[in-house]
């Protein structure tokens, strides 16, 4: 009977202690901007009294479980004054929280929405969060604010040369970063050839690149994702600015279509270079032409507090004309649209359907002869994401995507009376590419945190024509034969398991250790034989020869803040682990080439590096030091005699310094000063004469480099005091250093001897003027 009564006792505490841990209610809801009614992506909401707290997630939503009763709610975000809200919780409680502006006095000024512990407290290693207050405040090229070019001086992050589009993350290839707009992907980022990004700051919300440990959610490429948010509208006043500049000018409208509920964005931008060329004196400058422009667009509905709709759209093109030797246009069209629900407070979800469109059109010689060459890619994706927020230590994401693919290699059609040319035209390539994930996010305690997630992929080359060799899949040389495919019907297929994992261990509020793992596969390629990407290179998706290619990349950091946290220290180290990844052949033909895969081939890879980064978050000045010692390898059967040699864009040291300096309300100052070793590059180690030409003899693949890259740029900025305009005043390449893009060799006139000949595509100081208006 006594054990009975004992058990019964026990059952009874296991059941009290079970409905006291019921007894809780959820509180959640929005945190925005109170002037225009944005959300805020990372704001920290606390319960004071306790070290409960969440953060909000990438749509500006939180969750966190409460006891019923009164409480206080502390609500903070950097460059904001903190809130406190009292609560009354006796159910389920949706609490929206508005925020002002801070205006901090000049010894604490913020010029970073970033807080400055967030890289202490966030569980990934490898993020970055990128300001776009301080980066409008940094030297720019002829006064246009550049994304692309300002991530270059973040740790891990290089580029080839100047005036080159892409970019390079822990020695991965630019078509190893997933580029997103508004979730939609964008497949060249570069306007001028790779001189300007085609993100209009005025329009840009948001900014976060992962290069290591990436989220589940992600997927598709290799080395990073630069997740990209436009602005959503204010939704409190209407709200003009914009900017007149030496190469383009911009202008952003936005406001209120219906108070608090609709509003909309509209941003547009434009270089005028074609202006100056038609007022030339000069006949032949009046027939050349040269500009580009961007135009985004969003709307925002809220439909009710557990509702809200988004329509966004970027249009962005390149149009160049060069008097009767040819003209083109190339550039990015895609459209989002989005619908955030929250099923209960504990449940919030993100259904998203995107449009992305690549193309290029080169119209060749203006005459009888004239020609006619197009080529473009369409995305056509759907993708939902969940995130159930279980307690305020834990969370579960899920979700699936599935996204269409549509390539058209490229067709050439004579378009003269005369024409020579031949109509070539590529066959359709189509493929669909899915996914689904989940992703647990544990908080131990206050020093362990993890995040262990999973990533199903299945990718399907549908349709087409497949080529049959004489030699098997290895040759390639003579086709003996081909297969045939409808539309719909799978000539390919391949799918993986992807894990993702990183976990934090902070000692204490200044000291983290970090470690990540992730897998990731990519099923398209972009096949160049060129240093960087151009507009016209050429993007194939994995078939029967082309196999996806795959990495492993682990990565471990150090994170100490020092002295309040107004500094901060990043060590971090990776290596990657590359399988299958593709290299063309010497002598390789890219363009028009039905039987593309007989010029590649693919092996493995491996980079690995060190990263060291400090960092003044808040004063008077504020910077960063960055500096990469990193190598960058390929191995590949039939290249470079099957030995390890340097890839393209190996660079083992590169070194970033930027600094802003406020020296009172009307003035601050601004400078960065980069350094890197210079790309890898064949060079000819002799030369023979056939049939009356001289042939080079080249050496071992990228066993040269070019000369070391450095270059110094300043800026300052003018914000007289109750006026509504600004000026930005700089000089690009201070002391017109002429770094080399290239070295080519060829033969010296009336001689024998070859020269090595050094392309400089910049080589001079630069200066620009911007005039920016708000009102």
């Amino acid at each position: 009977m006594k054990k009975i009564t004992i058990s019964l006792f026990m059952i009874l505490l296991n059941l009290s202690y079970l409905m006291g841990q019921q007894e809780k209610t959820t509180l959640s809801g929005y945190v925005r901007d109170g002037t225009s009614g944005e959300e805020l992506l990372g704001a920290t909401i606390m319960v004071i009294g306790s070290q409960k707290g969440a953060i909000t997630n990438l749509y500006g939503f939180y969750s966190l479980q409460i006891a019923p009763g009164s409480h206080r709610i502390q609500v903070s975000y950097m460059g904001y004054e903190s809130q406190v809200a009292e609560v009354i919780a006796e159910k389920a409680t949706f609490l929206h929280i508005e925020l002002k502006p801070a205006d901090y006095a000049l010894e604490t000024v913020e010029v970073s929405a970033i807080a400055k512990d967030e890289k202490i407290l966030e569980i990934g290693s490898g993020i970055e969060r990128v300001s776009i207050e301080q980066m409008k405040k940094m030297p720019k090229l002829l006064g246009e604010v550049d994304l692309i070019r300002n991530i270059q001086l973040l740790p891990g992050i290089s580029t080839v040369g100047e005036g080159t589009s892409g970019f390079n993350v822990r020695g991965g290839g630019a078509d190893e970063n997933l580029i997103l707009l508004d979730e939609a992907t964008v497949f060249n980022a570069a306007h001028v050839m790779g001189f300007f990004s085609v993100f209009n700051s005025d329009a840009i919300k948001d900014v976060k690149i992962y290069k290591g440990g990436l989220p589940a959610q992600y997927g598709g490429r290799l080395s990073s994702v630069l997740d990209v948010r436009q602005l959503e509208g204010n939704s409190k006043k209407l709200n003009v600015k914009g900017g007149i500049g030496l190469l383009s000018s911009r202008l952003t409208v936005e406001g209120p279509i219906q108070k608090d509920k609709t509003s909309f964005l509209v941003s547009g931008r434009r270089s005028y270079m074609d202006v100056f060329t038609r007022l030339s004196g000069d006949e032949e400058l009046r027939n050349n032409n040269l500009y580009f422009y961007d135009f985004n667009a969003k709307i925002n509905h809220k439909l009710s507090d557990k509702d809200r709709f988004f329509l966004s759209y970027y249009s962005g093109n390149d149009v160049m004309k060069l008097g009767d030797l040819f003209s083109s246009n190339w550039g990015n069209n895609t459209m989002t649209l989005r619908w955030n629900h929250v099923f209960n407070p504990k449940l919030f979800t993100n259904i998203t359907v995107t449009n992305s469109r690549y193309f290029y059109h080169i119209i060749g010689s203006h005459g009888p002869d004239s020609w006619d060459w197009k080529s473009s890619i369409l995305n056509q994706n759907f993708k939902a994401d969940a995130a159930y927020f279980v307690n305020p230590n834990r969370t579960i994401d899920f979700g699936f995507q599935t996204t269409m693919q549509d390539y058209l290699p490229g067709t050439i059609l004579p378009t003269g009376e005369e024409s020579a040319v031949n109509t070539i035209e590529m066959a359709k390539e189509y493929a669909i590419e899915s996914g689904a994930y989940v992703s647990w996010n544990e908080k131990f305690n206050d020093r362990w945190k993890v995040e262990a997630g999973i990533r199903y992929v299945d990718f399907r080359r549908l349709g087409g024509r497949q080529y049959l060799y004489q030699d098997g899949v290895k040759e390639r040389e003579a086709i003996i034969d081909s297969l045939s495919f409808s539309r719909y019907q799978t000539m390919a297929s391949y799918d993986g398991i992807e894990p993702r994992f990183n976990v934090s261990y902070t000692p204490n509020r200044t000291t983290a250790l970090k470690a990540s793992f992730h897998r990731a596969n990519q099923f398209v390629h972009l096949i160049s034989n060129t240093n960087s990407p151009s507009p016209i290179d050429v993007w194939k998706p994995s078939n029967a020869y082309l196999k996806p290619a795959q990495v492993d990349q682990l990565s471990l950091s150090f994170v100490r803040g020092i002295l309040n946290n107004s500094f901060e220290l990043v060590v971090e180290s990776y290596y990657k682990d590359y399988r299958r990844v593709v290299d063309f052949k010497d002598g390789a033909r890219l363009e028009f080439n039905e039987t593309l895969e007989t010029e590649v081939l693919d092996g493995i890879g491996r980079a690995y590096g060190l990263e060291a980064s400090i960092e003044k978050k808040e004063g008077r000045f504020t910077g960063r030091i960055s500096y990469t010692l990193s190598r960058s390898e390929r191995k590949v059967e039939g290249i470079n005699k099957g030995e390890w040699y340097r890839a393209n864009f190996d660079k083992p040291h590169d070194l970033s310094i930027y600094g802003l300096y406020k020296l009172n309300k009307k003035w601050d100052f601004s400078a960065n000063f980069v350094l890197a070793s210079g790309r890898p590059f064949t060079q000819p180690v002799g030369k023979y004469e056939w049939d009356g030409m001289v042939l080079p003899v080249m050496g071992d693949r990228n066993a040269h480099r070019i000369p070391v890259y450095h270059r110094l740029d300043i800026a300052a900025n003018l914000n007289p005091e109750g006026k509504r305009g600004s000026w930005s005043f700089g000089f690009y390449n201070v002391y017109a250093r002429r770094n080399a893009y290239s070295v080519f060799f060829r033969q010296q006139e009336n001689a024998a001897q070859t020269e090595a000949v050094r392309l400089s595509i910049l080589g001079s100081a630069i200066p620009s003027v911007t005039y920016n208006f708000k009102f």
